[in-house]
């Protein structure tokens, strides 16, 4: 038992609103019986395979396809073919080598606001800070769903973590710290794809955060650092400056102690003041709200590099500092200075996403400590999308 295909009639052709042709093709299958099976008759040589192109109009792929007896005739059978440009997102492959799906919408997320576009702290004019107040931080979030053939378990213990290395989705390079995996999803029953075969689609959320995942927070406190010294193992210990202390040897006769802060008629301060990277309180503190200079960083790199300005090596360590343009696509890097090692460098807390030179530097004598409230992970063996054309 055999079959053989002819095309029959090619023609009907329509366009829609949206600009998507489409194409139908007629092919006649002749069989060498009436009762010849199906598998006999899809199998004539000749017949379009589904996803091929149109001969006239290659944008045109197979789409749908269907097939009957002719009327009267039992061993004369009528393939239809349609062919259409429209993108379509389904998928009649196994599960396995389905693509890993993901749209993409934008979110935002709340966080603690306490300076300016600047870097300039939201204070009154006695460097008090405005509190409770908070900004929208913008976000990207990529629902994602991909199919695995057991339960992942280790993808459930992923949840609420960040990526520990670089990712790509949707060709789209993020770098580590930017990426949360949340909100992790899996049916009631498993799904069967068109071999028949038992797979488990799995849906979750990544919200990517542009500024990173971790928070700055204003240095202040109603406690202080108060470091001591004393002239021998026996004698008392006495207030002294944090270089005295430094200096101090042998070490055994330093030590550091932490004391309530009070104001100059000795009583207990009512509210939280600013603390300096010693963790000493500035009952005035003086803020700049003008630009210090321009400077330069490399991607990847915690190094700032000052091409006009001066950095203080007593005034700007644990200090908040932007940077124009270095951090994701471009944007603000805002991040601490963790020490200065001259008027021209400085070693910052988190590194720079975006090579820049020559770029505003704001820094306002703030101080903050950088915090990071979520777990890293390597994100190795997570299905990410990556289905642009």
């Amino acid at each position: 038992m055999s079959a053989t295909a002819r095309l029959y009639r090619r023609g009907q052709w329509s366009q829609a609103e949206d600009g998507a042709e489409t194409v139908v093709d007629v092919w006649e299958i002749l069989s060498t019986s009436e009762t010849d099976s199906i598998t006999t008759i899809l199998s004539a040589s000749g017949l379009p395979a589904k996803g091929s192109s149109h001969p006239e109009k290659t944008s045109a792929i197979v789409i749908e396809r269907d097939c009957d007896h002719h009327d009267e005739v039992l061993h004369v059978w009528y393939y239809n073919v349609r062919y259409s440009t429209k993108i379509t997102t389904r998928e009649d492959q196994g599960y396995a080598t389905q693509r890993v799906r993901g749209g993409m919408r934008s979110g935002a997320i709340e966080v603690p606001a306490f300076f300016d576009s600047r870097g300039y702290p939201l204070v009154n004019t006695a460097g008090d800070i405005y509190e409770g107040l908070s900004r929208k931080v913008r976000t990207r979030v990529v629902n994602v769903t991909a199919n695995f053939t057991t339960i992942p378990n280790w993808l459930f213990e992923l949840s609420d973590t960040i990526n520990a290395d670089a990712v790509t989705i949707h060709g789209v390079s993020y770098p580590a710290g930017v990426c949360l995996l949340t909100d992790i999803d899996m049916p009631d029953e498993p799904s069967r794809d068109k071999d028949g075969s038992l797979y488990w689609p799995i849906s979750y959320k990544v919200e990517i955060n542009p500024m990173g995942w971790w928070i700055l927070l204003p240095n202040k406190g109603m406690n202080e650092l108060v470091y001591q010294t004393r002239t021998s193992s026996t004698a008392a210990w006495t207030d002294a400056t944090k270089a005295l202390y430094d200096a101090k040897s042998p070490t055994t006769d330093r030590q550091v102690v932490k004391r309530r802060i009070q104001t100059t008629e000795q009583q207990d301060i009512p509210g939280d003041i600013w603390l300096d990277n010693n963790g000493q309180a500035q009952r005035i503190v003086t803020l700049s709200s003008s630009q210090l200079g321009t400077g330069g960083m490399t991607a990847g790199s915690t190094a700032l590099t000052m091409a006009t300005g001066s950095l203080s090596t007593t005034a700007h360590p644990g200090a908040l500092v932007r940077i124009k343009g270095a951090g994701l696509k471009g944007a603000w890097l805002s991040t601490r200075i963790v020490s200065v090692a001259s008027t021209t460098s400085a070693a910052l807390a988190d590194k720079a996403f975006t090579t820049v030179s020559g770029a505003q530097v704001w820094v306002s004598g703030a101080w903050v400590n950088s915090f990071l409230l979520l777990d890293e992970a390597s994100w190795a063996s997570v299905p990410l999308p990556n289905n642009q054309p």
